[in-house]
């Protein structure tokens, strides 16, 4: 079966996503997960709450575009595109968050650790698409 031979790298941007959904539920800088920081910045009125919500908006977009290639490995171009838009999500939620909490100079908790590797394993996924189709090209 086709799935089997394509699956060992592929699952890697899967597991990304995953790893950058998870990073929305735990402690970045503060002693509040990234949830907990939308619900109490969207009471007051601050305009960037909606901005917590990037790095789960970011795993869930990068979570469809790794499905996508694994369910139809034809849809490969499509997924990258998908996956690019997830990661702009998330790096203009990491400037704009790391800018603003630069200041104190916080020790980082696990969140950002999960986000930025969850970040470079997507990263990795497309980086690994993009060869793989170019190798393809230059065979026919």
């Amino acid at each position: 079966m086709e799935l089997k031979k394509y699956i060992n790298t592929y699952i890697v941007g899967f597991i990304g996503s995953l790893v950058l959904l998870l990073s929305e539920f735990f402690s970045w800088f503060s002693d509040y997960n990234l949830i907990e920081e939308y619900i109490f910045y969207s009471i007051t009125p601050i305009e960037d709450s909606f901005l917590y919500l990037f790095p789960l908006l970011s795993g869930i977009i990068c979570l469809i575009a790794s499905i996508l290639v694994i369910y139809k490995i034809e849809l490969k171009v499509k997924s990258v595109i998908l996956s690019l838009v997830g990661l702009g999500f998330f790096v203009v939620f990491f400037i704009d968050y790391i800018i603003h909490e630069i200041i104190t100079f916080p020790n980082p908790g696990i969140g950002f650790y999960l986000g930025v590797a969850g970040f470079l394993l997507i990263l990795f996924n497309i980086l690994n698409m993009l060869l793989t189709i170019e190798k393809q090209t230059e065979g026919n």
